[in-house]
């Protein structure tokens, strides 16, 4: 892949994680998501609000990791990319985890 090429998925990337082309906002959805349906699955959906937050900042974690750290290791998939409980495990996780998800995509 040549610089051209990797200058444009980049810009690209920026663009879908900061929200320019999504119908919501990452930042108004987490905002206002009750707490207590965070570790709830929707109907017959295979994952909690919670694992799909984490699930992202995982994600991006690695992207972010392998494009700045030659030596990065990924996570085993899919288990590393998945959080192990389907609720947040304490009060303080789901802050802590879109303000790292929040970090990643700043830096």
């Amino acid at each position: 892949m040549d610089t051209t090429q990797v200058d444009s998925l980049r810009e690209h990337l920026l663009q879908l994680l900061s929200g320019k082309w999504a119908h919501l906002e990452f930042d108004d959805v987490v905002a206002g998501f009750p707490p207590h349906l965070r570790g709830t699955k929707a109907g017959r959906l295979p994952h909690s609000a919670w694992q799909i937050l984490e699930h992202m900042r995982i994600a991006q974690w690695d992207i972010l990791e392998f494009s700045r750290n030659p030596k990065h290791v990924s996570p085993n998939w899919p288990a590393g990319y998945w959080p192990e409980t389907e609720a947040p495990p304490t009060e303080s996780a789901w802050d802590e985890s879109v303000r790292r998800f929040n970090d990643d995509l700043e830096a």
